[in-house]
């Protein structure tokens, strides 16, 4: 399935180039909620999830998606105020875990489920951890997780590999980039193929749309 990250031209251009990207920790992430989406009166349920997370932090990482590009609050949180890139990547559907969203936070029989350890008991923790608060659902969020055997550090930030399940077919520039084609031709592996994608502010909606134009090009790496 095609999906989108959004960066800066900079840290866009150079993920393509190296074909490395930095990946997070769940307590990087701008919803002080991650992985506490449940309701938490309970003071015991409280400390285990709280537990949970910091466990969570230390094994995992995540690189967060969108299903679309035509989002204008995309651009301007995650893109440099529509001046940045849209990363397209071709990730396999199973590899992806989208975002639910809820506009009240779930009741969760914690000792119940710590006293089944089941499949069911699993799914329900899962659900938890992928649900966030109605109001982020114009991100259409999907994930991908990886392990600490699957991300590597470097200085202060940990990046993962690019592969054939983690693959950038394209870019969408923002409507206010002004990358020159060139520049993006130079930032291209040698033999990888590369569509990029114009875009401008709609003149009739609140979105962001094609440059009919400067229809989408196609480029393939020199070196």
């Amino acid at each position: 399935m095609k999906l989108y990250h959004f960066l800066s031209e900079k840290w866009a251009l150079e993920a393509l180039e190296k074909q490395v990207i930095k990946v997070s920790k769940y307590d990087d992430l701008n919803d002080p909620f991650e992985l506490l989406v449940m309701s938490l009166e309970d003071k015991v349920a409280r400390s285990v999830m709280q537990e949970n997370k910091r466990k969570i932090n230390e094994i995992l990482r995540i690189l967060c998606f969108s299903k679309r590009w035509r989002n204008p609050l995309l651009w301007g949180h995650y893109a440099d105020k529509h001046s940045g890139i849209a990363l397209e990547f071709e990730i396999p559907s199973s590899n992806a875990h989208p975002i639910t969203y809820e506009k009240d936070r779930s009741s969760l029989d914690l000792h119940a489920l710590m006293d089944k350890r089941d499949e069911a008991a699993k799914l329900e923790m899962f659900k938890m951890y992928t649900t966030k608060y109605s109001d982020w659902s114009y991100e259409e969020e999907y994930r991908v997780q990886f392990t600490k055997e699957e991300f590597f550090t470097k200085g202060e930030h940990d990046f993962v590999r690019l592969n054939n399940g983690l693959n950038i077919t394209g870019l969408v520039l923002g409507p206010l980039n002004s990358t020159s084609r060139d520049k993006i031709e130079r930032s291209i592996p040698v033999g990888k193929k590369i569509t990029v994608t114009t875009t401008r502010i709609a003149f009739q909606s609140f979105d962001v749309v094609y440059q009919k134009q400067k229809p989408p090009y196609k480029l393939v790496g020199k070196g």
